[in-house]
Parts: structure tokens; C-alpha cells; sequence
């Protein structure tokens, strides 16, 4: 070993990690990186925020103390001194963890509300959970009547019941036919016309088109008014 090697100075000290702060956390948002680097970037952003107020905290105590014993010093020398008092000074304010500064960077989620069945009055808001760093925003609601709620279910319940006839579809001997209330018609009418042996050619719901008889449809047509009375 050579008495470079000798000499030579070791650094067994770990690399400083680079400062995270809030601001480094707005520019991820803002270039729209992923967002689990948002994430990673907020907590921490976060850690470093406690480390700086958990170091001031430290300060604080020890200043209050000394502060405190400038305090009772003062205030035994006006006690003893009413007519030439000392200025009594002000413990410092403790410092504490701006939220908003953190909050303002949380993943924003938009909760979902049906507004027209909302039976209480509120405000929009914004609801934070500090654990999971989500901003959950809520909608302004309005108070709707009884009334209003049983019409506007009442409406979607057509609107949907119109939607699943439309969508009905039956099979008969392996062959799909639609079944909406057009194709009920067009079926009945079809059979009525038609000999117990006559065939006639056929759209079905894939829109291939087949030959198909009179017991055919009649037995479709039956099936697709079973389905919608369902």
C-alpha cells in the first residue's frame, strides 16, 4: 500500500438529499408529470416542512425560556418598583405548519352528486384528507321537494324502461331477433298475413339477414312482449 493510499481521506458520509419544497411540487403539476411523482414530490415536500418546523420548535422552546425569565425578572422589579416599571416582554408566537401551503398541492377529486335528487341546501367546499393528500370538492347542493324527487325518478324510469325495450332481443331456434315495440309490430304483422308454410327473408339483430317462417315469428313475438312486460 502506497502512502497516497495510506493518506488518502475517506467520506463515509451519506449525499445530502436535494430540498423538496412546495413550489418543485406546483411545477410537477403544472407540466403534468404522473401522478404518483406528484405524490412522491408532496411527501416530500412535506418531511422537509417538518424537519424546518420541528427545528424552529426546538428554538422556540429554548427562546421561551429565556424569554420567560426576562419576564418574571421584569415583573419582580415592578413589583418592587411600581413607579419606574421595566417593560414586560411577549413570549413568541409558536410556530406552527401552514396547511393551506400543503393542501394547495393535493391530488383534486370531484365527488360525484346527483343534483337533481338533493334534499339539503349547502355550499360548494372542499374536503381534505391530510393521509391520503386528496382534495375532495363538493358541489353546491339545493333543497328539492318531495315531489321534485318522485317526478325526476319517475322520468328516468321512462327513459330507461324506453331504452331497455329498445335493447330487447329474443332468440327462437337459434336465430336472435330484435324485440323492441317496432319489431313487435313488424313480426305480428308479418304473421298475420303469412301461410303456416310460407317463409319470408328476414333481418336479424346482427343484421344478417335470413328466411324465416310463420311459427318462427309468431313464437318471437310472443317472447319479445313476455321480455318487455318484464
Amino acid at each position: 500500500m502506497t502512502q497516497e493510499q495510506i493518506e488518502a481521506p475517506t467520506n463515509d458520509e451519506p449525499a445530502l438529499q436535494p430540498v423538496v419544497t412546495y413550489q418543485d411540487v406546483h411545477t410537477k403539476i403544472a407540466l403534468r408529470h404522473p401522478q404518483a411523482q406528484i405524490n412522491e414530490a408532496l411527501t416530500a415536500a412535506i418531511a422537509h416542512e417538518q424537519t424546518t418546523v420541528d427545528d424552529a420548535h426546538a428554538n422556540w422552546v429554548i427562546e421561551c425560556e429565556q424569554v420567560q425569565q426576562a419576564i418574571d425578572a421584569a415583573n419582580t422589579h415592578n413589583e418592587a418598583n411600581p413607579e419606574e416599571p421595566k417593560p414586560t416582554p411577549e413570549l413568541p408566537a409558536e410556530p406552527v405548519i401552514d396547511l393551506a401551503l400543503r393542501r394547495a398541492c393535493y391530488q383534486v377529486e370531484y365527488v360525484t352528486v346527483d343534483l337533481a335528487l338533493t334534499t339539503e341546501a349547502a355550499p360548494a367546499k372542499v374536503v381534505y384528507d391530510d393521509e391520503a393528500l386528496i382534495a375532495y370538492h363538493h358541489p353546491a347542493t339545493e333543497a328539492h321537494s318531495t315531489e321534485h324527487i318522485e317526478q325526476v325518478k319517475r322520468e328516468r324510469f321512462k327513459a330507461q324502461r324506453a331504452i331497455d325495450v329498445a335493447a330487447i332481443t329474443v332468440e327462437v331456434e337459434g336465430l336472435v331477433f330484435d324485440g323492441n315495440e317496432t319489431a313487435q309490430t313488424r313480426m305480428a304483422r308479418a304473421a298475420l298475413v303469412m301461410d303456416d308454410t310460407e317463409s319470408v327473408s328476414w333481418v336479424l339483430a346482427d343484421n344478417s339477414q335470413t328466411r324465416v317462417n310463420k311459427a318462427q315469428l309468431v313464437a318471437a313475438c310472443k317472447a319479445a312482449g313476455l321480455e318487455q312486460t318484464r
